[in-house]
């Protein structure tokens, strides 16, 4: 009995425990790797997405993406806070919607202006509906920028919008993709939850051993010369990939691995192929 009362005690104490969530309103917010601005860019944190505060250092804040649970420092400025209390706060990591052109403008009716959003960023709302995100209300001015997840999705489809978008170490948006960021976009349209690194990505989903076995949708993964998983693309039919290496481009796809027919050589090597 003793430890019952005990234990109903601690569960009690965890879900009155305050705890803080936060988002953004600019289009993407950098999330560091180190509290410092000349360290790596990790991920982005994006318009719409909600992110949990595990600790402050002067201007800075660790957090972790409620999302994929990537984990980070950004800055204060540009970021929107709110307390809950543990086990009742409402959870927002499953986007009603998603922007999917590089860029969408939507209008803050709160303080009666324009805001650019990339691709990537999330519509907690359904289309057409006005989205109320702390404290401030915003309209869409336009549904086709925008998209439903939905698993019928087409990854050409929603891949030709993001073509000659640049590639940005850490990006995964669509002012700049690196190969990883670019499938966690494209599985989340599609209705999939991926992590954000390429080579978690890699341990998921059964292995695909033969190219005439693949279907669209699949990931094809690629390592160097010390057989570390360095880049990962999504396969398209007729042995096409979509990936982003210098840019988003769509290259050929065989056993050896992405040949760019601009390049007239293969650019990458390899490694397996897995279906999610």
């Amino acid at each position: 009995m003793y430890f019952c009362s005990k234990a109903r005690k601690l569960q009690s104490l965890l879900q009155n425990e305050i705890m803080t969530k936060g988002s953004t309103f600019q289009a993407y917010i950098p999330l560091m790797l180190e509290p410092d601005d000349s360290s790596q860019m990790v991920s982005q944190l994006l318009f719409g997405e909600e992110f949990t505060l595990m600790e402050k250092k002067d201007e800075w804040l660790s957090i972790s993406l409620d999302f994929d649970n990537c984990k980070g420092w950004v800055r204060n400025q540009g970021v929107e806070l709110r307390e809950v209390q543990n086990g009742k706060e409402k959870r927002f990591n499953k986007a009603v919607c998603l922007a999917s052109l590089p860029s969408t403008t939507i209008l803050d009716l709160t303080l009666g202006q324009q805001r650019i959003i990339p691709a990537g960023a999330v519509w907690n709302s359904e289309p057409g509906n006005p989205m109320h995100w702390y404290g401030h209300s915003f309209e869409m001015l336009s549904e086709e920028g925008f998209y439903k997840p939905s698993a019928s999705a087409s990854p050409r489809e929603i891949g030709k919008r993001m073509i000659s978008v640049p590639y940005l170490p850490g990006g995964r948006s669509g002012f700049g993709f690196d190969g990883a960021g670019l499938v966690q976009i494209l599985c989340r349209m599609m209705g999939k939850k991926v992590p954000r690194f390429c080579q978690q990505q890699a341990e998921l989903g059964s292995t695909i051993n033969f190219m005439y076995e693949v279907k669209e949708g699949d990931l094809a993964f690629f390592d160097n010369e010390e057989n570390e998983i360095i880049h990962v693309g999504m396969i398209l039919n007729e042995g096409n990939i979509l990936h982003a290496d210098s840019c988003v481009s769509i290259d050929l796809l065989d056993h050896h691995g992405i040949y760019c027919s601009k390049r007239s050589r293969y650019t990458h090597k390899l490694r397996v192929i897995k279906r999610l």
